[in-house]
């Protein structure tokens, strides 16, 4: 079944002389399920998909259906929930708060729609990801591995339909980058969780089924089990 859709994707920065199209009219489809690799140069466009597909940015031209819903025919407060609801995000940086522990990161996204969090659910969520013993740590205690688990299980919590992950390897060494790519690996395999991730690394990007390269913001080249 196709959960994300875009038709003529494009975004278009400055105006005049300085006019930049950093995606130019994309078109692609990716079924639930599917663990798919973006790669390109710098300054390809990769990440403006993303944030596109996210809700993040808003596009000059082109729609992003996301499990049948317009994403860019909602209203701003209608986009934030279904954003919420329906996307976790994985960023290069981390993005953890640092006053809060492991477990009240990871369960923030769920006070923001007034819902409780399942301790069952979460303990094993902390477990599947190997950090169930830090789950009481502040981030300024983890390595730069954990805190990326972190990350992850965070975009998880709400059990979204869909995690994008931005260069969620770009801060780490060669071997905490292979662990975490073997976690999302687990995760889409076991969870069948449907998985777009940004990366620059060609090697983590032969891991994924599929591979979608991106080159002055057109698509060049689609390869792997998912692509059409």
């Amino acid at each position: 079944m196709m959960l994300i859709q875009t038709d003529r994707l494009t975004k278009i920065y400055g105006n005049g002389d300085n006019t930049l199209r950093a995606l130019d009219s994309v078109t692609l489809s990716i079924e639930r399920g599917e663990f798919v690799a973006v790669v390109g140069s710098s300054g390809s466009g990769k990440s403006t998909l993303l944030h596109l597909v996210g809700g993040i940015d808003c596009p000059t031209e082109g729609t992003v259906t996301i499990d049948g819903t317009d994403l860019y025919s909602l209203r701003p407060d209608e986009l934030t929930v279904f954003r919420r609801r329906y996307i976790g995000f994985v960023f290069q940086s981390y993005n953890l708060i640092p006053g809060l522990n492991v477990w009240e990161n990871i369960v923030l996204p769920l006070g923001l729609d007034k819902l409780k969090a399942d301790p069952e659910e979460t303990e094993q969520l902390l477990s599947t990801l190997g950090i169930y013993e830090k789950r009481y740590a502040l981030p300024s205690q983890l390595s730069g591995g954990q805190q990326q688990r972190v990350a992850i299980a965070r975009a998880l919590a709400t059990k979204p339909h869909i995690v994008l992950a931005d260069e969620p390897t770009g801060n780490l060494d060669s071997k905490t980058s292979l662990e975490v790519m073997l976690l999302l690996e687990k995760l889409n395999r076991e969870l069948s969780q449907t998985i777009v991730m940004i990366t620059h690394s060609e090697e983590l990007a032969q891991m994924t089924a599929r591979r979608i390269r991106i080159e002055d913001g057109r698509i060049i080249s689609d390869s792997g089990e998912g692509s059409k």
